[in-house]
């Protein structure tokens, strides 16, 4: 496969300007051509709510057919090796969800069931389920908690999810609260962001550095700028233009979001860790 070529749009790295990685490429993750087969070491997938251009009608019919398409081509991407790690909350379904049929409406769309069968039908098998607690109080309109889904190839599963643990990375639950909101500029906030600890410990726990950790959806820019402060090399999909600033201030700074100044600590520790810690 020829070497992409660098992104006009993607952020500067400190890597040499032919390097094919370390970039924001600004397309659908449906087809990441610019990933050889089975190059990534790493797949953290937190998809949006919606994969409606307005960005706020959902068809969770149109929506799944999506997911299935971008999980054949993470199937593709992900080294034999490699593991998968979704992010998703829970939401109240809803008539509008679903082509008007009602008998939805005040029921609970249990999405990371779907996602789990999406990912079976794909190829992986999910080998552990964390809860990332976000408050411990209950909301009234969302969910406070998602689900953090870990998949493998099935004949390697069990095998590989009994690698020691990183620190901070036993407990079934997760409380790692504030974080998920990152102001825009311009006005505005981006509301599902992903608290960087949990990218700094499956980056910990899974890869070395030099690994490729991919990011089909890049959102905040969480996960590049995690895999950039843990030494890894990193590939990022958005189809959002208006998210590379706040990607670019993610990633390269030089003033991060708060939630990544409260962490720093961690993120360190958790990198000295996994650069000693054998394969």
């Amino acid at each position: 496969m020829p070497k992409p070529r660098a992104d006009a749009t993607s952020p500067k790295t400190r890597h040499s300007a032919g390097n094919a990685w370390n970039r924001v490429i600004l397309h659908t993750c449906e087809r990441m051509v610019e990933i050889p087969d089975h190059a990534v070491h790493l797949a953290v997938v937190a998809p949006p709510f919606t994969n409606d251009k307005d960005r706020r009608t959902l068809d969770k019919e149109h929506y799944i057919a999506f997911l299935q398409r971008v999980f054949v081509e993470l199937d593709r991407v992900t080294h034999p090796l490699g593991t998968l790690v979704t992010i998703n909350t829970d939401l109240r379904d809803h008539a509008r969800y679903n082509r008007g049929q009602r008998e939805y409406d005040g029921l609970l769309w249990h999405k990371h069931s779907d996602i789990c069968r999406i990912a079976a039908v794909a190829g992986f098998a999910c080998f552990h389920t964390k809860i990332w607690a976000k408050s411990l109080k209950t909301g009234v309109y969302r969910l406070t908690y998602s689900h953090v889904q870990l998949f493998r190839r099935p004949n390697l599963a069990q095998r590989l999810a009994a690698r020691p643990p990183v620190p901070g990375f036993a407990p079934d639950v997760w409380l790692l609260p504030g974080g998920s909101h990152r102001r825009l500029r311009g006005g505005g906030f981006f509301r599902d962001a992903i608290h960087p600890l949990i990218a700094a410990r499956c980056i910990a726990q899974f890869t070395r550095p030099g690994d490729l950790v991919l990011a089909p959806f890049a959102g905040s820019g969480t996960i590049p700028a995690v895999a950039h402060i843990m030494d890894r090399t990193w590939m990022a999909y958005e189809t959002d233009k208006s998210l590379l600033p706040l990607i670019r201030q993610s990633v390269y700074g030089p003033v991060r979001p708060p939630v990544f100044a409260t962490s720093a600590l961690d993120i360190a520790l958790l990198a000295h860790h996994s650069s000693h810690a054998r394969s």
